[in-house]
């Protein structure tokens, strides 16, 4: 597990790092009697199918209509609770504590302007050219795959979960999972990432797939109730 050195809030997420594997085909097959001419088609074939592949890998959407109805896809941690989170100084815990709720820390690149822990306080909604837009209470609908770390494919894992960001993923100190800026993606190939302070049980890494909804009309009232935020 590794130790947190984000300011009071800023948590690093827990990893299970499971490197993505691209395809390499096209391997010489020790045949040197084959067409020059075909060998260069056949590796130009293979190297736009690789090309796909690895494209396909944060790209998970199937249709317009995503994954079984979900519209995001984004890569998990988990890191525990924030005393002082970055949404107001609100204690994570405090905000999801006896509801059907989770928290989460929402990648850097997913709040609006920001740079840095001080101007990132009580942020605003950002993203755009691929990542989503998850700022202070905001709010998604979704499951939990199957898959983990980036891995494309898989089965539902979970029941469907409503999750809130109470907090930041800074870039800084977590340049593996949180983009730091809009467009990017992490190392696992997903332009979102979300940091859960307690995910379901049986949850290690899995990826995510959602869609953003408005806050549920109780866990507004509490937000407001603990966090600075206005």
């Amino acid at each position: 597990m590794e130790t947190s050195r984000r300011h009071q809030s800023y948590r690093f997420p827990t990893e299970l790092v499971v490197s993505p594997v691209f395809a390499r085909l096209g391997e010489p097959s020790g045949n040197e009697s084959a067409e020059p001419r075909e060998g260069k088609q056949l590796e130009a074939m293979n190297a736009s199918f690789v090309e796909a592949i690895n494209a396909s890998f944060a790209d998970f959407s199937i249709s317009s209509g995503g994954y079984s109805g979900y519209s995001h896809f984004a890569t998990t941690t988990h890191y525990g609770d924030s005393t002082k989170a970055a949404c107001g100084g609100l204690h994570t815990g405090e905000l999801v504590s006896g509801t059907r709720y989770y928290n989460v820390a929402s990648a850097q690149s997913m709040w609006a302007n920001c740079k840095s822990h001080g101007n990132c306080w009580c942020g605003a909604s950002g993203g755009g050219s691929g990542t989503v837009g998850m700022g202070c209470l905001t709010c998604a609908k979704g499951r939990f795959l199957t898959t983990t770390n980036g891995a494309g494919g898989g089965g539902f894992a979970s029941e469907e979960v409503i999750v809130v960001v109470g907090d930041l993923c800074p870039y800084d100190g977590n340049e593996k999972w949180c983009p730091e800026k809009a467009g990017q993606r992490n190392t696992y190939g997903s332009f979102n990432h979300l940091d859960f302070s307690h995910p379901p049980s049986g949850i290690n890494n899995n990826n995510f797939v959602f869609t953003p909804i408005s806050c549920p009309g109780d866990l507004q009232a509490k937000y407001h109730q603990i966090s600075s935020c206005r």
